[in-house]
């Protein structure tokens, strides 16, 4: 019997283990839901503007706005014309709040610059609503 109590134990031990290493829901934005989107696809970039060298705002194609921080190292973003952003781990065109990412801003003298940035937030409505007009994109 003592066998058969260990045994029913160490199976739900092991599946509460396996369940907090399941993946956090992750919380997506829809036009009538009005949650804040966490991740978003880099090839899904629709739209960007900046804000000096260091503030980067995109949206992407569901319409989700994120900041990204260049802390200062991306010359020539407030003039660029596109952009591409590009995870830094691989494998995944997926990226999310708290993820680091590089970031590619063609330039017509140097040919392409490249520089690392951090994906800070995800903006609500009211955010993107309270961003001056030059860099809501």
């Amino acid at each position: 019997m003592h066998s058969k109590l260990a045994a029913a134990a160490a199976s739900v031990l092991a599946a509460s283990s396996l369940a907090a290493c399941a993946p956090a829901a992750s919380t997506t934005t829809t036009a009538t839901d009005g949650k804040v989107a966490r991740c978003f696809r880099t090839d899904s970039v629709r739209n960007f503007r900046a804000d000096r060298s260091t503030d980067l705002y995109i949206r992407s194609l569901r319409g989700d706005v994120f900041h990204i921080n260049t802390s200062g190292g991306c010359t020539d973003l407030d003039s660029a014309i596109s952009i591409a952003v590009l995870p830094t781990g691989g494998g995944s065109d997926t990226v999310c709040v708290g993820d680091p990412v590089r970031i590619l801003v063609p330039d017509a003298s140097m040919g392409r610059g490249v520089c690392r940035g951090f994906v800070n937030k995800s903006l609500d409505a009211e955010e993107v609503a309270a961003l001056p007009d030059r860099v809501r994109p």
